[in-house]
C-alpha cells in the first residue's frame, strides 16, 4: 500500500470510527446510565468484535457480503430491528435508581452486535473494496487494515465512553436523565435512518 493510499485510508477509518453511529452512541448512553466500569465489557466487546470482523473480511471472507445480497439484507434487517429495540428501551429509561435500569451490554453481545451493525458492515466493505486488492489476499494489506481499525476503534470507544461518564455527573434528576436518554435514542435512530430508507 502506497503512502497516499495509507493516508487516505487513515482519514477514512478515523472519520468512520469517531463520528456518531450505533456503537458510539450506545457506549456513551451506557456509560452515562451505568458508569464507566460497568460499561467496560461493552467497550472491550466492541473493540474485539469489530477487529475480528475486519480481520475475517480482510482475509477474503468479506466477498460473502457482496456476493450474497440476501445475507447482507438479512444482517441489515436484524441490525435495524435490534437498534430500534435498544432505542425504544433507552427512551423509556429515566429512573435514577440503578436497580430499576436494564443491564449494560455484555462482552459477547457487543462482539456479536458488530455483525449486524449497519454502519460497521458498510465501513468494512467500503474499506476493503477501495483500499485492497479484492482478487487476492495480501498479508501486508490485511495487517495494515486490522492494525489501523483496531487503534481508531480503541480511540473512539474510549472517547465516547468517557464522554458518557462525564455527562453522568450532570444527570442528577430524572428529568435530565430522561432528556438525555431520549435524545440519545433519537440520535441512534437517525444514525441508521439512511439504511432504513434504503430498505424501503
Amino acid at each position: 500500500m502506497e503512502i497516499p493510499e495509507l493516508i487516505s485510508l487513515t482519514t477514512f477509518a478515523t472519520v468512520a470510527a469517531f463520528t456518531p453511529g450505533p456503537n458510539n452512541l450506545l457506549l456513551a448512553a451506557s456509560s452515562a446510565n451505568f458508569g464507566w466500569r460497568k460499561t467496560l465489557p461493552h467497550m472491550v466487546g466492541v473493540i474485539a468484535g469489530f477487529t475480528l470482523l475486519v480481520t475475517i473480511a480482510a482475509l477474503g471472507l468479506g466477498w460473502l457480503l457482496t456476493a450474497l445480497p440476501g445475507l447482507q439484507l438479512t444482517l441489515r434487517i436484524l441490525g435495524l430491528a435490534f437498534i430500534l429495540f435498544i432505542a425504544y428501551s433507552l427512551a423509556a429509561s429515566h429512573s435514577l435508581d440503578r436497580k430499576t435500569l436494564t443491564r449494560p451490554m455484555r462482552f459477547i453481545e457487543a462482539v456479536l452486535f458488530q455483525w449486524i451493525n449497519p454502519k460497521g458492515v458498510v465501513v468494512i466493505i467500503s474499506a476493503i473494496s477501495a483500499y485492497t486488492d479484492t482478487s487476492t489476499v495480501i498479508l501486508s494489506e490485511v495487517l495494515i487494515l486490522v492494525a489501523l481499525f483496531f487503534w481508531v476503534t480503541l480511540g473512539s470507544v474510549l472517547l465516547w465512553a468517557f464522554s458518557g461518564a462525564l455527562i453522568a455527573s450532570k444527570l442528577d434528576t430524572e428529568r435530565k436523565l430522561m432528556i438525555f436518554n431520549r435524545s440519545a435514542a433519537l440520535l441512534l435512530v437517525i444514525s441508521v435512518a439512511p439504511v432504513l430508507l434504503d430498505l424501503l
